[in-house]
């Protein structure tokens, strides 16, 4: 979804950087919804180790998108550590979105917790079917685009 998300930005103009919040220590493929560790991690809402992201700084961009999928009705542990542990250092309008197999508008939980953090949230969009939901995604991104023209 990202990467579509990126083709789009770009098709338009927009200069984009790609970053995947990522574990130090990755929970295992292999049977993943029934990882114990996985549930532990996603249902008690605690902070995880997540690793460096080398080139990032949140300052040299005019808006951050955030994606991320539900696990289990939440976000996953690894974004939940990520937005905690720069809510004091992006200052940068937010853009988010979620993916998930159930049709449910997720994205505005998400967009409720980054304000409840102390984020600008922009827009969302809750993402279940990238076909059925492309015009969603397609707006979300014009909307995106839009907030950058008027906000130069």
């Amino acid at each position: 979804m990202a990467l579509y998300i990126k083709k789009k930005l770009t098709e338009l103009n927009v200069q984009t950087n790609t970053y995947e919040v990522r574990l130090v220590r990755e929970y295992s493929r292999w049977l993943l919804h029934l990882n114990p560790r996985l549930v532990l991690d996603t249902l008690s809402d605690r902070s995880v180790e997540i690793m460096e992201l080398p080139s990032f700084s949140p300052k040299d961009f005019n808006v951050l998108l955030l994606g991320t999928p539900i696990w289990i009705g939440r976000i996953t542990p690894a974004m939940r550590s990520f937005i905690r542990r720069y809510k004091d250092k992006i200052t940068k309008p937010i853009a988010c979105f979620t993916t998930s197999g159930l049709r449910r508008d997720y994205a505005l939980k998400f967009k409720a917790m980054l304000e409840s953090l102390g984020y600008k949230v922009i827009d969302c969009v809750s993402i279940s079917n990238f076909n059925r939901d492309r015009r969603d995604i397609d707006h979300f991104v014009s909307r995106v685009v839009d907030y950058l023209k008027i906000s130069r």
